[in-house]
């Protein structure tokens, strides 16, 4: 499952004292798996949990509980005891709807999350086995199990004539890589709108999906199960799926529709790749690109304007990734008056050193006076305190294009404040998110089990509700159609 931004870690994770792993039950235990905290007599919902202690939420609010008090403690999984003991209350903390988050070390006793991971993986195990495959389609209403069968007999369609075409071009000699190279782009051709169309249709089914909670998530289940390992063997799929650093939409996969050619280890996977990452989303991230690019010269023209040969022109990219619009506006603007500096903020260490290194090498290319720092900074550390960011020189120019995607609006407003803060009188900030509602969601949340929280024109303008009335604000959507962006401009 995809962590949210607020669980990434990046460079905290990396602390110098050890203490017990603490881990959110949604990410530890399945999504069926319902775990059950008795503290005295009443049930409580589990927070987290590490070896030596747990959290819980409470809706009773903080003068119900007192630091250093000891409680009974019993927590059950798959109807089965799995600790039974006492805990003392550590800390108190505030919790969701006015309600308060308790924390509890353990005073008898410990929990052995590997065991805890494996008595889940059991009743799951018995769960399936006794009640079949039938509990989820049942649930799944009947237009959207038509649609995903269309989309599954499409897939393994031309799995078999792509598979079964490519053999004969490859058996037929040195000739037979060009007769490869040709069958691609004849599928791409062919496919593209037929694929297209089909993932349209799923988009329309999954509406009625979205209403329920349950509904939801044995959709997502049933797609997973039938669509998602039909793809596997495309790049993209693999790795948005996969998500080797927890999450979907990392540097890899933004190269990915930088890239945007046929890759993989057959035609099939080819030409499936090549129509994911021309997908409406993915292709948005190119033309998102260009529209920061532009707005980038807009602003560098603007300072230069005011400023002349003594123009000093600072940009901060927040979770920059591979920071594509650094080095594309470099190599294609290549030289200006003055000074021009980029800043960019990534948790990965690998997104900051592509990242670097590109807009280097293209700085280097164009004899262009700019230079660049990279803070390696986790969303955590940023989420939990945005005034991390005042060390900052003020600005001209902040943008995020894909950041917000993922934060709740009270998030979203709290970063937001936060980076209009570090403007100059006059500076620019540009805040994208995916447009919705958009009739292709269904590829990335139930294919990819990728959840981005799409906005309306009215939700990106309600982001900006914590800024001062003296800032400009103003919505618009990028040239592809599939993203909004929030223009405020500082006075």
């Amino acid at each position: 499952m995809s962590k949210s931004y607020e669980e990434l870690m990046g460079a905290v994770g990396r602390a110098v004292f050890y203490r017990p792993e603490r881990r959110r039950v949604r990410d530890l235990l399945s999504r069926d798996a319902c775990p059950q905290l008795l503290v005295g007599e009443r049930e409580f919902p589990l927070f987290d949990v590490s070896m030596n202690g747990i959290s819980f939420l409470s809706d009773n609010g903080h003068t119900a509980w007192q630091i250093g008090q000891e409680l009974p403690l019993r927590l059950r999984l798959w109807d089965k005891e799995i600790y039974a003991g006492h805990a003392r209350i550590a800390r108190i903390e505030p919790g969701p709807r006015g309600g308060c988050r308790v924390g509890l070390g353990l005073v008898t006793g410990f929990l052995d999350l590997p065991e805890v991971r494996r008595e889940d993986d059991e009743g799951q195990l018995e769960r399936d086995l006794r009640s079949g495959p039938e509990v989820v389609r049942e649930r799944i209403p009947a237009p959207f199990r038509d649609q995903v069968g269309r989309a599954v007999h499409f897939l393994q369609y031309y799995r078999q004539v792509l598979g079964r075409n490519e053999t004969c071009c490859r058996q037929s000699g040195p000739p037979g890589a060009e007769t490869v190279r040709t069958l691609t782009e004849r599928s791409l051709a062919a496919l593209r709108e037929p694929w297209a169309e089909i993932q349209r249709g799923c988009s329309h089914a999954a509406v009625e999906c979205l209403q329920d909670r349950d509904v939801l998530l044995a959709a997502k289940e049933y797609t997973e199960t039938v669509v998602t390992p039909l793809l596997m063997e495309c790049p993209l799929v693999e790795r948005a799926y996969g998500k080797p650093l927890g999450y979907p939409g990392d540097y890899q996969v933004m190269l990915y529709y930088y890239n945007n050619r046929p890759e993989g280890d057959s035609v099939y996977a080819q030409v499936f790749h090549k129509l994911g990452v021309e997908h409406p989303l993915s292709a948005g991230v190119r033309t998102r690109r260009d529209y920061v690019v532009e707005l980038m010269r807009e602003e560098h023209d603007r300072v230069c304007a005011a400023a002349g040969e003594d123009a000093s022109f600072r940009v901060t990219s927040l979770a920059c990734g591979p920071a594509r619009e650094v080095s594309d506006y470099v190599a294609g603007r290549r030289g200006w008056p003055g000074q021009a500096t980029w800043t960019l903020i990534d948790q990965e260490d690998e997104a900051l050193s592509i990242a670097y290194h590109d807009a280097v090498r293209a700085l280097s290319r164009a004899g262009a006076r700019g230079a660049l720092q990279c803070l390696h900074l986790s969303f955590v550390q940023m989420l939990r305190d945005a005034s991390i960011l005042a060390s900052l020189e003020p600005q001209h120019f902040i943008f995020s294009t894909g950041f917000f995607d993922y934060l709740r609006e009270n998030q979203a407003q709290v970063v937001l404040r936060g980076l209009y803060e570090r403007l100059v009188p006059g500076g620019l900030l540009v805040i994208g998110n995916a447009l919705g509602p958009n009739d292709h969601f269904w590829s990335a949340e139930f294919i990819l089990d990728w959840t981005l929280l799409y906005r309306t024109r009215d939700e990106m303008r309600r982001l900006a509700a914590r800024l001062p009335e003296t800032a400009e604000v103003d919505v618009a959507v990028e040239p592809g159609n599939a993203y909004y962006f929030l223009l405020v401009r500082r006075h």
